[in-house]
């Protein structure tokens, strides 16, 4: 799976080892092929904020070829570095990272000349590390940090940081060390010694820049309103004799065919049905129909977390039972019936707060209702027949297992083509 195109340079088309899977170089382009069913794909292609105009182009143009000799049935997405969809992070349970120039380099090599680089972990459910300046000022109290000087990778886990954040910035270090590295870095935990290593602080000015650490942020203060949004297009076909819905890869005026019926979803704004002249009186006649049948097939799923007095939230695509975070408060939004979902192990505030969390949700969230919606406060273990047939496969057994079988090393299991796009060097 492999093409070398000539232009001023060589650019060269490789397989990512599935170990290496979320593990992404600002200097390099990717592609990722996902398959839902037998005709529903997506073709997600990854810009790093370095990749070359070149390079940038050749994803395109590769992204393009793979939709035609898959018939045209993938939707196309344009992933930028540090500004992804909630779809393609939901592919990567572990996270994505990205900060290295490029991937073309072997391990030896990586370590000549090199310089220390920090990263910044950020996101319950969602987590991207993003490199910073190496700096104190880039520090927080609130978030994990990654020091990575090459053949020691340092976790900095402070006292405020979240269970999830630490835990996936410490698999994160390791999955580096152990498949990128292969095995030469050694990581270093700073957790109970997160405010008295030495070597950590001495790229800070020292122990005594500790006090110069901001506390901890939370930028999800308003929590509703920086959700992220994605507007999307779809086109609403019944020539099958059945509703067929297909994602447009664009939003755009152009898409609109006056001989079709368009589906345009607005997230917090709404879902709105385009209607073309030359549609036929059985269309005309069932579009609400279409508009309420589309948002029954689509339930979102949050995840509310508290952190340092306030709410924050995170979209999840792609859920499943194991989604359901046992240490927060979830919100399932089933349209004519909300149900806020109480872990076991959430907070006090949390709990209390759950039915005023479900009523601010409605406020912002503008979808076309009924006129009355139900909330519904639903405790872990104590899942209602409603609630469970909007996830598939369902297990009562699963959250007294206790244990996700979620290993380090499982990134992607869905995803049939990942691909690198990186400029080779003419010597």
């Amino acid at each position: 799976m492999t093409r070398t195109i000539r232009n001023s340079a060589k650019f060269k088309l490789e397989p990512v080892p599935k170990e290496q899977f979320g593990e992404f170089y600002t200097g390099d382009a990717y592609i990722c092929l996902y398959c839902k069913n037998r005709d529903e794909w997506d073709v997600h292609f990854w810009l790093g904020e370095h990749a070359t105009t070149d390079e940038v182009g050749v994803a395109a143009i590769k992204t393009v070829e793979l939709d035609q000799n898959l018939g045209g049935f993938p939707v196309q997405h344009r992933e930028v570095q540090n500004h992804e969809s909630s779809l393609f992070l939901s592919y990567f349970p572990n996270g994505i990272s990205g900060g290295y120039e490029s991937g073309y380099k072997h391990v030896e090599d990586m370590f000549e000349n090199w310089k220390p680089q920090l990263f910044h972990c950020k996101g319950k459910r969602n987590v991207r590390c993003i490199q910073v300046d190496l700096d104190v000022k880039s520090l927080n109290l609130g978030d994990v940090f990654i020091l990575d000087l090459g053949r020691d990778i340092y976790v900095w886990i402070p006292p405020d940081s979240g269970r999830l954040e630490r835990i996936k910035g410490m698999s994160h270090a390791k999955n580096i060390a152990s498949s990128e590295r292969q095995g030469r870095s050694t990581v270093h935990i700073l957790d109970k010694e997160w405010n008295n290593d030495e070597v950590f602080f001495s790229y800070f000015g020292g122990l005594s820049s500790l006090n110069k650490i901001a506390k901890a942020r939370n930028d999800d203060e308003n929590y509703w309103r920086k959700t992220v949004e994605e507007v999307s297009l779809y086109r609403v076909s019944d020539q099958s004799g059945s509703m067929k819905i297909t994602k447009l890869p664009q939003v755009k005026q152009s898409e609109l065919k006056t001989e079709d019926a368009f589906i345009l979803d607005a997230v917090n704004g709404g879902v709105f049905i385009w209607i073309g002249k030359q549609c036929t009186l059985f269309e005309r006649a069932n579009a609400i129909s279409w508009g309420e049948n589309y948002l029954r097939q689509k339930p979102l799923l949050y995840q509310v977390s508290e952190k340092n007095g306030a709410l924050a939230v995170e979209e999840i695509s792609n859920f499943n039972q194991e989604s359901l975070d046992g240490d927060d408060v979830m919100i399932l939004d089933a349209l004519s019936t909300i149900f806020v979902w109480v872990g076991a192990g959430a907070t006090t505030n949390e709990k209390e707060g759950a039915m005023s969390t479900a009523q601010d949700y409605l406020k912002e969230h503008k979808l076309p209702r009924q006129d009355k919606v139900s909330i519904e406060i639903i405790h872990q273990g104590k899942e209602t027949t409603a609630f469970k047939k909007c996830f598939s496969n369902w297990d009562d057994k699963l959250f007294g297992k206790q244990v996700k079988l979620r290993g380090n090393n499982i990134f992607m299991q869905d995803v049939s083509i990942y691909i690198r796009i990186h400029k080779l060097l003419l010597v």
